[in-house]
């Protein structure tokens, strides 16, 4: 695959094994992604850090700057970027951050601040254990530009353009009522987590839906939930949601071996009907 987009790695939160991470990395000369690592799995400071992702992420050497791995420990840089950032204005002519799962907060924090899209999309460390088509759809979108489009199953029919906002829904909660969450009006919203009751996932959701206030939620899309019945998780929780919005669940994003791209802060559109759920983006630089 020929491509000059140059990939900077770091790991924002909890480093991964290294030989995970070591066949991640032969996946990308596999398709002869130019990259840099930044992991030194030396222990170093949240400070330490947010200074790294700061020197990246307004370095114009690079065009992806894609995490090593999740686990807790994003959201402690956000203070440390705030501080850093305070000077900067515009990063859209600058890296994209890659990563899901934790990885949500930094995404979050970069829309929020500004409005700059990112991918939530497997980590270096998770590439060795993708399945073929999932690898190849990752691949496409982020070095040949191609469309986004994604099926689920439908619970609730209807249509609706908006801007795709989410990710790992504990993340999300977790931001809740903080200067990092972001008040956007007409969004599409999607959820994957993985190791969380059921409890727990509808305690977050009602969280993240009363600190939005339902009316800025025009659909809602339901990944990986980690082996929880996203039925029962919708039966439990829908009173809390718009009536007669779109619904859709088992989309392929969260923590399995089927985890597809998708661009968190870019226009998207969902369609549901006859039990089946449609979600197209276009491409990430139309």
């Amino acid at each position: 695959m020929e491509t000059k987009k140059t990939v900077a790695i770091v790991s924002p939160a909890n480093f991964p094994s290294k030989e995970k991470y070591e066949k991640g990395l032969e996946i990308l000369r596999q398709y002869s992604i130019p990259f840099k690592s930044y992991v030194d799995f030396s222990k170093t400071s949240p400070g330490f850090k947010a200074f790294l992702l700061y020197e990246l992420i307004t370095n114009k050497d690079f065009f992806y700057i894609w995490t090593a791995r999740g686990g807790f420990g994003s959201i402690k840089l956000l203070p440390y970027l705030d501080e850093l950032l305070s000077d900067v204005k515009n990063l859209k002519f600058h890296p994209y951050l890659i990563g899901f799962s934790d990885i949500t907060a930094l995404h979050l924090y970069f829309y929020k601040k500004f409005n700059k899209p990112g991918i939530h999309a497997p980590m270096i460390a998770d590439l060795p254990n993708l399945d073929k088509n999932t690898t190849k759809k990752l691949f496409e979108i982020l070095f040949r530009d191609k469309n986004i489009y994604l099926e689920g199953k439908g619970y609730q029919e209807g249509e609706i353009e908006g801007v795709l906002l989410g990710g790992n829904l504990i993340t999300i909660a977790s931001l809740c009522g903080t200067p990092y969450f972001p008040y956007v009006d007409g969004i599409i919203l999607f959820i994957e987590d993985i190791n969380e009751k059921l409890y727990r996932l509808e305690r977050a959701l009602i969280q993240v839906i009363f600190t939005l206030g339902k009316e800025k939620i025009k659909a809602l899309i339901i990944g990986d939930l980690g082996g929880e019945d996203p039925l029962n998780f919708l039966g439990n929780i829908k009173e809390f949601l718009p009536q007669h919005m779109p619904i859709g669940y088992e989309f392929p994003i969260g923590h399995n071996l089927k985890n597809y791209p998708v661009i968190i802060g870019k226009r998207a559109y969902l369609k549901i009907k006859n039990n089946k759920a449609e979600l197209y983006q276009e491409k990430f630089f139309s």
